[in-house]
């Protein structure tokens, strides 16, 4: 990933010329899009792709799943946490693409390309019976479940905790291609996920959020345009050691998922947001024009 050399303005010994929009507002000073010198802190700031990076990314930005994220600093009150709200404006066709590429099986086709690609075999079933073959192997030579599992890992690159003392390949393969998972990742996991937002726990309802009795989490609506998120608070405007990080992510025409841009909020307690980021194979040069890495 290329880093920016972003930071927070006011932290430059040269302050960069408050920005301003077609009106003349100076409301574009509150839009962060990946600038060298970052922008002022704030209780309200934008994220988005600016639209000259976009140009330079040509079809890759054709995969980008969010146009732009409003990030609002939520007055908790509280030393404990610190919160932001999150209002998130979609791509066409989003995130029905990413709900579709992250579902269960989504992400069993995509595994099941990559395991194919390494195994060299043309097809599951293939992979299915040369497993089965291996552990009928080594069952005939009396060798230990973790000696079957090692040798399938070495046929395919299945991991050979999936093999346990009894299973059949068709068993191994299925534990390996659903990632050893038990049950189903909710769409809203699947959202929070792609986020970046990724916590122990599945992602609670918006409605459930209690600002009064706050709790560390993700809360995210019905439609996913709206989340708060509750983390640690930072100690500065410019404090990445607790920043809240947000990926931009982006779905190709396979259905892959993947990460487009990095963002890190730094949430202060009274509401105050500093942000940072960086965006994936792609700089800024001495003219601020953007260019691959």
């Amino acid at each position: 990933m290329a880093i920016l050399g972003v930071s927070l303005a006011g932290c430059s010994s040269d302050p960069a010329e408050t920005p301003t929009d077609e009106t003349g507002s100076d409301s574009a000073a509150n839009t962060f899009e990946f600038q060298t010198n970052g922008i002022d802190p704030s209780n309200e700031v934008t994220v988005r792709v600016p639209d000259d990076l976009r140009e330079a990314m040509g079809a890759d930005a054709d995969g980008m799943v969010i146009d732009e994220v409003a990030v609002t600093g939520h007055d908790l009150s509280s030393a404990q946490v610190c919160a932001a709200d999150l209002a998130i404006t979609y791509m066409d066709g989003q995130p029905d693409g990413l709900v579709s590429a992250g579902s269960d099986a989504g992400q069993r086709s995509q595994a099941e390309e990559a395991l194919l690609e390494r195994s060299e075999a043309s097809s599951i079933e293939e992979i299915v019976a040369e497993v089965d073959e291996i552990i009928a192997d080594g069952e005939e030579r009396g060798l230990t479940a973790q000696q079957i599992g090692d040798n399938i890992q070495m046929f395919a690159g299945i991991q050979g905790t999936f093999y346990t003392d009894g299973a059949t390949g068709q068993e191994v393969v299925d534990g390996y291609l659903s990632g050893g998972s038990e049950g189903e990742t909710s769409n809203a996991g699947i959202i929070t996920k792609a986020l970046g937002l990724t916590s122990s726990k599945e992602p609670s309802a918006l409605s459930d959020f209690d600002e009064s009795a706050p709790e560390a989490g993700t809360y995210i609506a019905d439609d996913f345009s709206t989340l708060t998120v509750v983390g640690d608070c930072a100690a500065s405007a410019t404090d990445p050691d607790n920043a809240i990080e947000i990926e931009l992510p982006s779905v190709d025409a396979g259905g892959k998922t993947d990460t487009a841009a990095t963002v890190q909020l730094s949430i202060m307690t009274d509401g105050t947001v500093g942000v940072a980021g960086e965006v994936d194979g792609y700089t800024r040069d001495a003219n601020d024009n953007w260019i691959s890495t």
